[in-house]
């Protein structure tokens, strides 16, 4: 199938769309980026439906990203799954949308799955299996393929149809406040950056270490992820997850012994005394509390009775139980019953904490 559209590639060009196209209209958007080898994501494509035609944008080349920016910030986004689509316009041409839509959400809330992408509600309400052969594509190559393309205005050539139906259904059910308030929280949760002193609580493993390990982490997971924003590399390419943590847990530290531990020579001769010089600065420093561990027999008792009842308000509603609650909320709610989690407050309190608290009393 051939599908029409028009390539730009200049910032002149992404200036005049933005003069000509209205500011109340939704513009439904996709991108292309790519991540493999850096630190924030490379935007390489930004397919754009208007309502009508569509717009394949090039930002490879373009120095100046203040039209681009100008273009899509003002404007309401509709976009389907699209987390990491915001993570990198944050990061270039430096923005985030004034107004979002994303129909993957709107998709769970009538009843689709959590994780329903793109090409799986395209086939589900539009008949249409789309191809995805250049799903794993270099995005940045130059000239981009016939294949490419054509993939590429596919993923915005359907939104519209999918926005209204996903509207239809969930005005229908009374949810349109739900899914408001959903995008509402995911372009607040775009905005914020992790603090550096709480980066140890991703890496894999952390919840077994003990008080001065944990302490060591701490100080490692935020050196090392100033490494890698400085040289724009993956932080695995800097240390490991499993490096770290072989690192904390071995006492009386030394070059020699670090050299022992499988570090790479190259990294060693970079940044072996750096590394040893945060160690020893926080030894004596404040210990972070403990991440929550397995929990105990009781415990994976009361998840069960708070996950069963999930499912059963999930079942009366017609939704997938992980709209409703996450296993981590729930598992912080268990642990805190006077602190609800931020995403079970507004239109989940009353469907969902207030019967869970319930529960827990």
């Amino acid at each position: 199938m051939t599908i029409a559209y028009q390539w730009v590639d200049s910032a002149e060009q992404v200036a005049a769309l933005d003069r000509d196209w209205s500011l109340e209209a939704p513009l439904f958007v996709d991108t292309e980026f790519m991540r493999e080898r850096t630190f924030w994501p490379q935007l390489a494509l930004v397919q754009i439906n208007n309502g009508h035609g569509n717009w394949l944008i090039d930002p490879v080349k373009m120095a100046d990203g203040e039209p681009l920016r100008a273009l899509l910030s003002r404007r309401t986004l509709v976009m389907h799954g699209c987390s990491e689509d915001l993570e990198t316009f944050k990061y270039w041409p430096g923005f985030l949308p004034s107004a979002l839509e994303d129909t993957q959400i709107a998709a769970a809330l009538c009843g689709y799955d959590l994780q329903c992408g793109y090409q799986k509600i395209v086939e589900l309400t539009q008949g249409v299996s789309l191809p995805k052969t250049a799903t794993r594509t270099d995005w940045l190559r130059r000239p981009l393929s016939a294949e490419q393309l054509e993939y590429a205005v596919q993923d915005v050539l359907y939104l519209e149809d999918i926005r209204a139906q996903m509207v239809d259904k969930l005005r229908s059910r009374d949810r349109l406040g739900w899914w408001q308030e959903e995008c509402a929280r995911m372009l607040r949760d775009a905005g914020k950056e992790a603090e550096p002193d709480e980066l140890w609580r991703q890496v894999k493993g952390a919840a077994s270490l003990d008080g001065p390990a944990r302490r060591a982490l701490r100080a490692l997971a935020a050196w090392r992820d100033a490494r890698a924003r400085e040289r724009n590399i993956p932080r695995s390419f800097v240390l490991k997850d499993a490096e770290l943590l072989t690192v904390v847990q071995t006492p009386g530290l030394t070059l020699n012994k670090l050299s022992t531990l499988g570090l790479h020579p190259s990294f060693l001769r970079k940044h072996g005394d750096a590394l040893l010089a945060v160690l020893d600065v926080v030894q004596q420093g404040e210990i972070p509390e403990a991440l929550p561990g397995m929990p105990d027999p009781s415990e994976r008792a009361l998840h069960k009775r708070l996950r069963d009842k999930v499912n059963s308000i999930a079942t009366a509603l017609e939704v997938t139980p992980e709209i409703l609650a996450r296993r981590r909320w729930l598992e912080a709610l268990a642990r805190n019953p006077e602190r609800i989690p931020e995403p079970m407050t507004g239109w989940r309190r009353s469907l969902v904490a207030e019967p869970l608290l319930e529960l827990l009393s």
